[in-house]
């Protein structure tokens, strides 16, 4: 199909952008009814506070009371080829009066240190359409900062983008520099999340939708 110039131009400023909003793949957060009033930070000594303070009680009592909010989320995470799959797919679902849609494969790196520090490591190319349209996007580094949690939100704050993306949009490299300055003059905000199961499940913002994602161990 061949696509007149003006629209070929249009396309392109619309697939930056949308790539801009898109390029943290589920990491730009944002819970249904969001709070982002402080929130206790876990630390490494948080446990050995509560736990000084619950005193004499019995070992089940000193458990819960050691117990932090976000420690569930302490480690080192993955999120895999499916669940990647599962957020764009809502992402197309979102974007399917614009006729764009994101084939996502890769996957990304996701990490709540007990100091109150996260890191997301995104491994991940995206194949666009944009109304028949193709263009990619290479998406890899990390975007770090510090994290905050209580017993149902995860709130990201301070991020350091040392994210690098490569965007080529039929057949023609472009320079994802702009981009990626877009995303660090934009926060991660909030995202709640669910700690019942074997292991979290964030719920990551499309915009207009959340998606539960479900974090493996990396």
């Amino acid at each position: 199909m061949q696509v007149p110039p003006q629209f070929a131009r249009t396309a392109v400023t619309g697939t930056i952008v949308a790539l801009a909003a898109l390029t943290l793949a589920g990491c730009s957060a944002a819970a249904d009814d969001a709070k982002t009033a402080a929130s206790a930070k876990p630390k490494a000594s948080a446990s050995a506070e509560a736990t000084e303070a619950a005193g004499d009680g019995d070992g089940a009592e000193a458990d819960a009371a050691a117990a932090a909010p976000g420690d569930c989320l302490v480690g080192g995470w993955v999120l895999a080829d499916d669940q990647m799959q599962a957020f764009y797919d809502q992402v197309n679902a979102d974007l399917t009066e614009y006729g764009i849609v994101y084939d996502p494969t890769g996957s990304a790196g996701l990490a709540f240190e007990a100091d109150g520090t996260y890191a997301y490591s995104p491994n991940l190319t995206l194949a666009v359409d944009i109304a028949g349209l193709p263009a990619e996007a290479t998406m890899s580094g990390t975007l770090a900062g510090q994290y905050t949690a209580n017993d149902t939100t995860v709130t990201t704050d301070h991020d350091t983008n040392g994210l690098t993306m490569d965007v080529t949009v039929d057949g023609v490299a472009m320079d994802g520099t702009a981009v990626t300055e877009q995303i660090l003059a934009s926060p991660i905000a909030s995202a709640a999340y669910d700690c019942s199961g074997t292991t979290p499940v964030v719920h990551f913002s499309t915009g207009p939708s959340t998606v539960p994602l479900t974090l493996t161990r990396g």
